[in-house]
């Protein structure tokens, strides 16, 4: 006789650990695991075709998160319904089986062929594995019954667990030791692997197959207003987590791979708070850690943030998703009802993901968000027992009365410190400053253009003075005698624009072509600086992305350059893509023979020498690159880092003959690191060269 399902679970739950429970860990978790692996690759591919501008990766995100949403509206409304045929929808990924991307060349990236080419080629992949958590646990719930029925929502942390696992494994594992058509395929074999393991966990759990699983009649619906708390609970710390990213990069400081610490923090408030034991820390976290993070950043904005800050504003972050989440887990509904319960909190990340990465830029001048995301998870937390808790007069005592007026506090002062400047934009690409100095030892006054935590331009402000090119650009200093080697005939390009210090290099006659991916810079430095009016060349700004638009130069026939001068490396995003072999490629084909190649690689946190030195020895070009950084005759004068590399030895001969410079090779004392190409990149080598050196 066979045995039955009761009986068959009643044997195997009981124990603490057991296969079913394995399998069921291990498809969610390797679900996980495979979904957040899959972004970072997809962007690595989709990079070469679309270019390096910020809305490349923005459409990237909402298209994903569009196919997460659907791959929840399938866990809701379609997968409780067909019971092992869902086994057949996880052989759908197979028709854009091995992971791949392949796109016309677009240096402008159209929303539209990008999004086609996303959907046409990886779209399928990350919707199925988008289903993974919800689906195994409506077969867990579905496998057990009676005395034995376990609520299946820790099989939610397991998930959070594999995504954090990939958010570190990927950049400090995979991507340092493969270049990305191992990890492609590798990806590739590992979702046949997954796709073994739900069919053995299908077999184990061999769950009922319950149409409208989550409509069951004998337990009630939730109520609208619970629905509601549960958008909101989950659309909080979404829009929380951006904006403490950008606050992070923008105004702490722009750290390599900053964006993981919030995430991984985000995803372990799931991990602590999506389990039946939970920790008096999750259950108790006072509503005053957040209050004090408040009261310090509203301190650091009185001057600027330093690093010190960074531990404190994670910890709050996190004690607020925990808070958050927590709340979240407590209005958990009955298990059957668990798939609509997960519908709604993947809509509420993405309307959250939506506010902070495309609506603040329009609308918000500054980081207005980050506030107003930490008000939206007190009030989205708050326990009360109706939405119009505001008419409740508990707000008005003890400690909420000093909660309301930190808040209140900080965003007066967020606003009134963004007010202050001379002026400030806001796109995708992050905010741009217009800061005027005026010292108190009785110097020039000067104006700076600021981007995030780099400075991209200085300027006096007095008319007699305010062609003198500032900062790295100085005349005499080591970018300016570089480019000084020009041919004065032929025509020079420049990838970066800033403020347009440089411009005050060229005379008349001489044709310069701007390469500038930000849209708005053109715009700053005309109505806030005056070197792009005053320079006596002819001056013409590209905007897109310079690599894809350098090749498409490469087709038209046009005048070879004299000097191509790449200054894009001075933030923490690296546009790796600028600095591979096939980089170096469409540099030289735009290049003249005896053309000079000038890239400057002055930054905080890498030292991107021994990459170029790679690519020259694999090319077999000449390089020569200045012996060190540092400050010029005063504050506004800064000697960069520089590498130049050409065609002939001889052709460098000038500039090492100036004692202040060496050739790069054999003996030069720089570590040696993989040459960088479209398939290989290691983000890792120049940030541990800039610590070892």
């Amino acid at each position: 006789m066979a045995t039955s399902v009761s009986a068959r679970t009643a044997s195997v739950y009981p124990e603490a650990w057991s296969w079913p429970r394995f399998a069921a860990g291990a498809m969610v978790f390797g679900g996980a695991f495979l979904s957040f692996s899959m972004e970072p690759i997809v962007g690595r591919l989709v990079t070469p075709f679309f270019g390096g501008a910020v809305h490349v990766w923005t459409v990237s995100l909402m298209v994903f998160q569009a196919l997460l949403l659907l791959g929840y509206l399938h866990a809701h409304f379609v997968a409780p319904r067909i019971g092992a045929w869902h086994l057949l929808v996880l052989l759908l990924p197979l028709l854009q089986w091995p992971l791949g991307f392949s796109s016309e060349v677009a240096s402008d990236a159209p929303i539209i062929t990008l999004t086609g080419a996303l959907l046409a080629h990886v779209s399928l992949p990350f919707a199925v594995l988008s289903t993974t958590a919800v689906v195994v646990q409506s077969w867990w719930y579905g496998a057990t019954s009676g005395t034995h029925r376990e609520a299946p929502f820790f099989l939610y942390g397991i998930s959070n667990l594999g995504a954090m696992g990939a958010l570190f494994v990927y950049p400090f594992l995979v991507e340092p030791l493969f270049g990305v058509t191992v990890q492609r395929w590798a990806w590739s074999i590992a979702y046949l692997v997954y796709v073994g393991v739900a069919v053995w966990t299908w077999y184990l759990l061999h769950p009922r197959c319950v149409a409208g699983l989550s409509a069951d009649e004998t337990v009630a619906r939730p109520a609208k207003s619970v629905i509601l708390r549960w958008l909101a609970l989950s659309a909080a710390p979404s829009a929380l987590l951006l904006a403490v990213t950008n606050v992070i990069a923008m105004e702490v400081g722009s750290f390599p791979l900053v964006w993981i610490f919030p995430l991984a923090l985000y995803l372990a408030s799931f991990i602590v708070t999506f389990r039946e034991q939970q920790g008096i820390f999750v259950r108790h976290v006072p509503f005053l850690l957040a209050e004090v993070a408040l009261l310090a950043l509203l301190a650091a904005r009185s001057t600027a943030f330093g690093a010190w800050v960074l531990p404190f504003i994670l910890l709050s972050f996190y004690a607020l998703c925990v808070i958050a989440n927590e709340r979240l887990y407590c209005l958990r509904p009955h298990p059957s009802q668990l798939t609509g319960f997960y519908l709604t909190i993947a809509v509420g990340g993405w309307l959250g993901g939506l506010l902070v990465s495309l609506a603040a830029p329009v609308v918000l001048p500054g980081l207005e968000e980050y506030p107003l995301a930490v008000l939206a998870l007190v009030v989205a937390s708050w326990q009360v027992g109706q939405l119009a808790w505001w008419k409740s007069a508990s707000l008005l005592k003890g400690g909420l009365r000093l909660a309301a007026l930190m808040i209140a506090a900080t965003l007066l002062g967020m606003f009134f410190w963004y007010a202050s400047g001379v002026y400030s934009i806001r796109n995708f690409y992050g905010i741009s400053r217009v800061i005027d100095q005026k010292p108190a030892d009785g110097a020039p006054a000067y104006r700076m253009l600021v981007h995030g935590a780099t400075l991209h331009g200085l300027q006096y402000l007095s008319p007699e003075r305010r062609h003198e090119p500032l900062g790295y650009y100085y005349t005499g200093g080591a970018l300016e005698r570089a480019v000084a080697q020009r041919g004065r005939s032929a025509p020079v390009a420049m990838v970066g624009l800033g403020a347009g210090d440089a411009l005050a290099w060229f005379g008349s006659g001489e044709d310069v072509t701007v390469f500038e991916i930000d849209p708005d810079m053109e715009g700053l430095a005309r109505n806030w600086f005056s070197f792009l009016q005053d320079t006596p060349a002819r001056v013409k700004v590209r905007v897109g992305d310079a690599r894809l638009n350098l090749e498409k130069e490469a087709h038209q026939g046009l005048a070879p350059y004299g000097v191509v001068f790449v200054d894009a490396f001075s933030g923490d995003g690296v546009p790796t893509h600028l600095l591979t072999l096939e980089a170096l490629d469409v540099y030289l084909s735009r290049l003249a023979q005896d053309g000079l190649l000038v890239v400057h690689v002055s930054n905080r946190f890498y030292d991107l020498r021994p990459v170029l030195k790679a690519a020259t020895q694999a090319w077999g070009l000449a390089a020569v690159a200045t012996v060190h950084a540092q400050m010029g005759k005063d504050k506004l004068h800064i000697d960069p880092w520089v590498v130049v590399l050409a065609r002939r030895p001889e052709r460098l001969a000038p500039l090492l003959a100036q004692g202040s410079w060496f050739a790069l090779g054999d003996g030069d004392g720089l570590p040696t690191v993989r040459v960088w190409s479209d398939d290989y990149i290691n983000i890792l080598a120049p940030l541990s060269a800039m610590w070892l050196r």
